[in-house]
């Protein structure tokens, strides 16, 4: 998932924002904030990929609040088509002009994914008794974090995940259709097989029950759409 946050003083620019991002399947809102110094004392600095990021902020101006950002992909959203320059030269994903337009925010949200598609990897190093094999990320059923190590979890098989130690620094490399559920689960998108209300769960297709934790289930619920 791409983890994004707004900046925007104004309220209903937020939400409006909000109501479009929440459409992207691959996208996920970690926050929304009125200042880039609100958003930096925030704990969840670390764990953002893209900040929507308005121009005219009081506090300070957008374009000079962005060397503050500069470990994120910045796209400006701004009522003021005079500053785009700028914004390109301050090295800029996209620069969008409010009102957004529907096809308008589609090409942004084309050209953000077509970056970050470039950054993940392809394949995943498993360890096997001897072997270490490579899996496509398209026979991962979910990862689980558990006795301290992260196990992989196919249509068939279990495996020991090579390399990575937490699942927080391998969610940041995952393609977009894995989802962060729970603190000790990674689970493919496209093999949840139902949600099971009563459980606060998901059901994978081999037949695995995974609990959602209380701070992801609105993320799952925005991206399955119940």
């Amino acid at each position: 998932m791409i983890k994004v946050v707004i900046i925007d003083d104004e309220y209903y620019a937020r939400e409006s924002l909000k109501d479009l991002i929440e459409e992207m399947s691959t996208f996920d809102i970690v926050g929304g904030y009125e200042s880039v110094e609100d958003f930096l004392k925030s704990k969840i600095k670390n764990d953002v990929d893209v900040i929507f990021l308005d121009i005219d902020l009081p506090k300070m101006k957008g374009i000079k609040a962005s060397k503050y950002l500069e470990k994120y992909k910045i796209v400006f959203v701004t009522a003021y088509s005079e500053y785009a320059v700028e914004a390109f030269e301050v090295n800029a994903l996209d620069y969008v002009t409010k009102p957004i337009s529907e096809v308008r925010f589609i090409e942004t949200i084309n050209r953000i994914e077509e970056v970050f598609k470039n950054s993940k990897l392809n394949k995943i190093a498993v360890e096997s008794e001897k072997e270490i094999l490579f899996l496509d990320f398209d026979e991962v059923y979910y990862f689980e974090y558990f006795s301290k190590k992260i196990l992989v979890r196919t249509k068939n098989n279990e495996y020991t995940l090579k390399h990575f130690k937490n699942l927080n620094k391998l969610e940041k490399e995952l393609p977009y259709n894995f989802l962060r559920v729970h603190k000790s689960y990674i689970v493919n998108l496209n093999f949840i097989d139902k949600f099971i209300k009563e459980l606060n769960s998901i059901q994978m297709k081999n037949d695995k029950i995974i609990p959602i934790g209380k701070t992801h289930m609105k993320a799952i619920k925005n991206i399955l759409k119940i």
